[in-house]
């Protein structure tokens, strides 16, 4: 159906989500049915409804992006009368450490060195020297005192020792995951539970919550802890587009919290996004659970490639460039192969490596490091594009990150050799015939004119079948397969 209804820019469905008066309101929102601009139209109908309440109207999401589109939108949609204090626009990150910071305040929690304000930072790599090792620092509660703990996990990675944690906690210091783990531990405290929700229902009067089949067991807690205060609550997002369950997602847990939370629903259906009737018909079978068989087509045809693992994408031909060679960038190895990655997408998209900043983290280096290093690691892809053998090509590049960072890479490794092979395959394709590849994860939120996907054997014939919601491998493909505005093609299969 063509968005043709409309009533001051939104069609009718937008505008029965974005102003229903019910104070449980959950937005069930199909891909590119405006839910962004539902959810900023809403915000500031609760901002301006009530001017004399001096609460704070509040609207979170899980990443930086998605907030920072939110928030832009709302000062579009609204003024930056919108966003003057207390209201506000944040991750929920921030909502966490906003209110284990109350409870330092109050001395329901005790910090080491009785600190009360925190600063938090998103790894302890930022500051802390790491080793590849199974045992792990926690930052746990002990009764009410915040201490550590090491445990031993049973693979291993990059952690700092728990005598460098000990010492960061008493100067303040603490990561995201520390303060989830500490609030989440604290909400199971009746008397914990019982101080926040009268300081939610002091301090705030609306939540907006994007995506919220993103969420984990401690999101959904918040969210119902803000429903259980009193405020008005209002959940957005779609059960197709639910990905993160090897981040905690629990998004088969979020309809028991609509139905215990007495939620409304409205829908959001009609699409902006589709630009032809062939896409549209294939996200109404998708939705519909109907079998599709999809039209085989070229890269070169396309704007972009997508798969469900990075490794098919790789494997799909050198007229392909993923923007990631893996999720994993918490190794040396990994970080040092996305800078040189980062380098040939810069160079050809004008785009960086997916997990470029998580390298800089990694290999600790700031902005001074990598204008030194750029220009060698384009040197090394000036190499790379020759004839010049792998293994000294590796030695090579080993130690110029030796140099740089102070960082020992191995000198010799497969994995990293096949990483070398496969940028060689892209440095000897015209630049202007490289499309670029993401997962489906990735290109979430995203949109194309004309996508192309990777699919093994068995992915196919899932497809075939017919997709569920219930099944996140399913979700996957829904979301890849819902990119485009005009045409979804089949590219040459991946290996199963």
């Amino acid at each position: 159906m063509t968005a043709t209804d409309t009533t001051g820019g939104l069609t009718r469905e937008q505008l029965i989500a974005a102003g229903t008066p019910r104070r449980r309101l959950y937005i069930e929102a199909a891909p590119g049915s405006g839910k962004t601009t539902v959810a900023a139209q809403r915000f500031g109908i609760q901002r301006f409804r009530s001017a004399s309440d001096p609460r704070a109207v509040i609207a979170v999401s899980f990443t930086r992006s998605a907030t920072a589109e939110l928030r832009d939108r709302v000062l579009s949609q609204w003024g930056p009368a919108a966003l003057a204090w207390p209201h506000r626009i944040v991750t929920l990150d921030t909502i966490v450490c906003d209110l284990l910071t109350h409870l330092l305040h109050t001395g329901h929690v005790q910090w080491p060195a009785a600190h009360r304000q925190l600063t938090v930072i998103d790894h302890w790599r930022v500051l802390l020297d790491t080793s590849w090792t199974r045992r792990e620092p926690l930052v746990v509660l002990d009764g009410r005192q915040v201490v550590t703990r090491t445990v031993t996990r049973a693979g291993r990675d990059n952690h700092p020792t728990t005598a460098a944690v000990k010492q960061a906690l008493t100067e303040g210091l603490c990561t995201h995951q520390d303060t989830r783990r500490l609030l989440e531990t604290a909400l199971g405290d009746p008397d914990i539970y019982d101080v926040l929700r009268s300081h939610l229902a002091a301090t705030a009067r609306t939540l907006i919550v994007d995506e919220i089949f993103d969420a984990n067991a401690l999101d959904l807690a918040l969210v119902h802890l803000a429903a259980c205060a009193g405020l008005d609550v209002t959940v957005v997002g779609d059960p197709w587009q639910a990905l993160y369950g090897f981040r905690g997602a629990q998004p088969d847990h979020v309809p028991a919290l609509i139905r215990q939370a007495s939620f409304i629903q409205r829908d959001l259906r009609i699409s902006f996004r589709w630009k032809s009737t062939q896409q549209q018909l294939l996200a109404d079978q998708l939705r519909q659970g109907h079998g599709v068989t999809l039209t085989q087509g070229e890269a070169a045809n396309t704007d972009v490639l997508l798969a469900l693992q990075w490794s098919h994408l790789w494997d799909a031909g050198p007229q392909v460039l993923p923007l990631a060679f893996s999720s994993n960038t918490g190794h040396t190895q990994e970080a040092a192969c996305t800078l040189l990655l980062s380098e040939l997408t810069q160079r050809t998209f004008g785009d960086q490596a997916t997990f470029h900043n998580d390298a800089l983290t990694t290999l600790g280096i700031d902005h001074q490091v990598l204008q030194r290093l750029r220009p060698r690691l384009s040197a090394l892809l000036d190499d790379l594009s020759g004839t010049k053998e792998l293994t000294a090509l590796l030695a090579e590049f080993t130690d110029v990150i030796k140099e740089e960072t102070g960082r020992q890479l191995p000198r010799r490794h497969p994995t990293h050799i096949a990483r070398l092979q496969y940028l060689r395959t892209r440095l000897q394709t015209p630049s202007d015939r490289l499309v670029p590849g993401l997962t489906a994860h990735q290109a979430k939120g995203r949109e194309w004119d004309h996508v192309g996907v990777c699919l093994t054997a068995a992915e196919r014939e899932t497809l075939r079948q017919g997709l569920k919601s219930i099944n996140e491998d399913h979700r996957k493909l829904y979301v890849a397969l819902t990119r485009a505005r005009r045409t979804t093609v089949l590219l040459q299969p991946a290996p199963s």
